[in-house]
């Protein structure tokens, strides 16, 4: 264990990955159960690898997030999830709460603002000053969250493989600090959630335009002349778009693409933003890692057929994890 470690696992990146990743596997009723033991398999490669003090859980709710309020077609490319997907959930639930690892969701929130609200509330505190945060993923929306105390081990290749994200990781990736991977997103958008970016604007070219003018908030400053600051949609004459094209490096034709989508790249920008402000009370106490009943642990995994995970499990701080016997 590494003392002041808090790991915080986002559940549905990880019950997604491990759903679409791995062939089909059943427990012992019959019960489709694959993305469950991917979740797990992950869970305890955490908990091995990372070796933390601290353990929680962030989920999704079923019900439309503020993203959706924003942008109704947030996500909206995404099929519903099979009923098979939805029917593992509830043992996701039930692993977590025999391991007795803290479960925390909110209404109108997805599991990464759940997380981000937890380590802002934490560092509020002075005495958690020493705290050093892991986030656990699927995905890498979290980077704009990594900061000195804090980091991302994402998993990959399914929930076999992770890469760890700290700032120098990031920039080595994409050239961009953390506080700079949103305005990068704005831009670029992101497909998998339907998050519209700018036409025509990709990896490439958003981290450039990050790079040379450090946010998106700068970028329209100075592509933007003085006298149409008021008046974000109206474009600028060809004359001046050239004087803009000489003075900052951008193609005459890019210019106007920015600015005929200022408004998709401000909402880009908000829909990729993750909020710290969810409402999420947490009892850092109760987060503490192995004080759990190793014993039911392993008759979960017994019912659901997940006999090859029982070794990787943790030992419990419980001195004793049989109910006493009344005769």
């Amino acid at each position: 264990m590494i003392k002041n470690r808090f790991v915080l696992i986002d559940a549905f990146a990880l019950i997604h990955r491990a759903y679409h990743a791995l062939p089909p596997f059943t427990a012992s009723d019959g019960t489709q159960v694959g993305a469950v033991y991917g979740f797990a398999s992950a869970l305890l490669s955490a908990i091995k690898t990372l070796e933390p003090e601290y353990l929680a859980v962030g989920f999704d709710t079923p019900k439309p997030t503020k993203r959706h309020k924003e942008y109704l077609e947030y996500k909206a490319h995404r099929v519903k999830a099979p009923e098979e997907l939805s029917l593992q959930i509830p043992y996701v639930v039930e692993m977590l709460q025999v391991m007795n690892i803290p479960m925390k969701a909110a209404e109108g929130y997805e599991g990464e603002d759940i997380i981000a609200s937890i380590i802002l509330n934490a560092k509020r505190s002075t005495l958690n000053a020493n705290l050093e945060f892991i986030i656990v993923t699927g995905d890498l929306d979290c980077l704009q969250l990594v900061d000195k105390q804090t980091k991302v081990y994402s998993m990959a290749r399914g929930v076999t493989q992770a890469a760890m994200y700290d700032i120098d990781k990031v920039k080595e990736r994409y050239g961009l600090t953390p506080s700079q991977f949103v305005d990068f997103k704005a831009l670029k958008g992101d497909p998998s959630d339907n998050i519209p970016g700018v036409p025509g604007i990709g990896e490439k070219g958003a981290a450039n335009l990050i790079k040379e003018f450090d946010s998106l908030e700068e970028l329209y400053q100075a592509i933007n002349p003085k006298s149409e600051a008021r008046n974000p949609k109206q474009i600028p004459n060809k004359k001046n778009n050239k004087k803009i094209q000489n003075k900052l490096n951008i193609s005459e034709k890019l210019v106007k693409i920015l600015l005929e989508n200022k408004e998709q790249a401000e909402m880009s920008y908000k829909l990729s933003k993750i909020v710290t402000d969810a409402p999420v009370e947490f009892d850092l106490e109760r987060a503490k890692i192995h004080d759990f009943d190793k014993e039911r642990v392993i008759e979960l995994f017994h019912k659901l057929r997940f006999k090859s995970l029982i070794p990787r499990l943790p030992e419990s701080s419980r001195t004793n994890n049989n109910p006493p016997k009344l005769f």
